[in-house]
């Protein structure tokens, strides 16, 4: 993990967290968030992109501090790095935009032996949640949200294959659709953990999107052809985004799922505590080796 040299503009400070903010929603969202001269700790993977974007930001809004960490969220050891930063530099987290996520076009795993795509787009989101929650960075009123999609719908929750390489035989849409399903239910159980705290968990879903994410793999680059003719803008879709950070935050709104800014009801499975707890103990269970050496 990287650590930009300017971490220390954002001690103690209140501080709004954007992970994967290199392109797309991320990207076009940071510009709205330093309009809102917020404090702004972006955690992305390419520091080559991630300096210039910050660099820019800085000269259109000279008010806002803005600083970054580069690493590979997917490696559970490098999430304990980014929280002994925030802890060591005395930062507060305000709203935490749990962004980063990828689709998975090739197989892999993680450095702690995890499907590399419920590893980022669950894991990730969940360790990172639960750890800044337990150094107590967390401002009151604090906004957790997990950017999700309606992938989850037709996920059906059978998480104890990741505990096996039963997940092998799942296709790369199907670990897509568990992965966003386990981040849905991760966001209930969270809610309700943290009510008593004072601090909101929520999760979105942006929409269709104009991306890049499947370019340069192939027969896959015809479907990013596709997202990139029919999806919204990713402009558009940040403002969407904004206005329900908002709208959490004015309304003191957890535990809910919206689409495309709207409030909408999630998938059954979704809502089935016993498939809720059964991804949380789960998820201690793949992380607890991590957590503990960090006491």
């Amino acid at each position: 993990m990287k650590v930009s040299d300017n971490i220390d503009v954002l001690s103690n400070l209140s501080v709004t967290i954007v992970t994967g903010a290199s392109s797309g929603i991320g990207l076009d969202l940071l510009d709205l968030i330093a309009k809102d001269y917020q404090n702004i700790l972006v955690i992305n993977r390419n520091e080559s992109k991630t300096k210039p974007i910050l660099d820019e930001l800085l000269i259109k809004y000279p008010s806002t501090k803005i600083s970054y960490l580069i690493c590979d969220l997917s490696d559970q050891n490098e999430i304990v790095h980014i929280i002994n930063v925030i802890k060591n530099n005395h930062i507060k987290i305000n709203t935490l935009i749990n962004n980063a996520g990828m689709f998975p076009v090739k197989n892999g795993i993680s450095k702690q032996g995890v499907e590399i795509t419920f590893a980022l787009n669950h894991l990730a989101p969940f360790l990172l949640s639960t750890q800044i929650f337990n150094i107590n960075a967390f401002v009151k009123n604090a906004l957790i949200l997990n950017i999700n999609s309606i992938a989850h719908y037709q996920a059906k929750g059978n998480f104890e294959i990741y505990e096996s390489n039963e997940y092998q035989s799942l296709s790369r849409m199907q670990l897509y659709r568990e992965s966003k399903l386990a981040n849905l239910c991760m966001t209930y159980q969270l809610a309700e953990l943290f009510k008593k705290n004072d601090i909101l968990v929520n999760a979105t879903h942006p929409g269709v999107v104009s991306t890049g994410l499947l370019a340069n793999y192939g027969w896959r680059s015809f479907i990013n052809y596709g997202l990139k003719l029919y999806g919204k803008s990713s402009k558009i879709s940040a403002n969407e985004l904004f206005s329900v950070i908002n709208k959490c935050k004015t309304e003191q709104l957890t535990s809910l799922y919206f689409s495309e800014a709207k409030i909408v009801k999630s998938s059954e499975n979704s809502y089935d505590e016993y498939i809720q707890n059964k991804i949380y103990n789960i998820s201690i269970g793949m992380t607890n080796s991590i957590t503990m050496g960090n006491k």
